[in-house]
């Protein structure tokens, strides 16, 4: 096994762990205590709510689609910027979050993030992606995943999106 994939392994499993008590407190809480989180406490309640209700189905797609529009609006853009915060659009379109992609300006648009939303509209038209199939992106190798890398100017993008406001307080407010 890659050291990269055992690494990658380990992060998760570590992330998972620590997050584990937090999401089942969180699951249990009353409106009123809910009430009184701060609003970073609040947003993390809410998206281990939403992961939760998504976990208690077959697959994320099943997940995706049990949730009303605020939720998917909200676990939208909270997996779409943590997945380009972590790997950039490519990673975003070859994992399984690609499964919000054709949404996302839609609900962009929802949280009033236009500069979000112009720029992922512009890669997505000049790049010409067909966002009712992704299976371009599918990859079984490494070598697959840097091809994709090489296809797209995903680091301009990258580094476009990195230089706008999160879309955190968005969604928080």
């Amino acid at each position: 096994m890659p050291i990269i994939l055992l690494v990658v392994i380990f992060l998760l499993t570590n992330m998972i762990s620590c997050a584990l008590p937090d999401k089942l407190t969180s699951q249990s809480q009353s409106t009123n205590e809910l009430a009184n989180l701060s609003d970073n406490k609040l947003y993390k309640t809410v998206i281990s709510r939403i992961d939760h209700q998504i976990e208690n189905h077959e697959s994320l797609e099943e997940g995706f689609a049990s949730l009303n529009f605020s939720q998917k609006v909200i676990y939208s853009i909270d997996y779409y910027e943590m997945e380009i915060g972590c790997g950039g659009l490519c990673q975003f379109f070859v994992n399984s979050s690609r499964v919000v992609a054709p949404f996302m300006s839609e609900y962009l648009a929802a949280i009033g993030a236009e500069e979000h939303k112009i720029l992922y509209g512009k890669f997505i038209e000049e790049n010409n992606i067909d966002l009712s199939d992704l299976s371009s992106f599918d990859v079984d190798s490494n070598e697959d995943y840097i091809a994709l890398t090489q296809r797209y100017p995903f680091d301009e993008f990258d580094d476009t999106f990195y230089e706008l406001e999160s879309l955190k307080p968005l969604l928080i407010q």
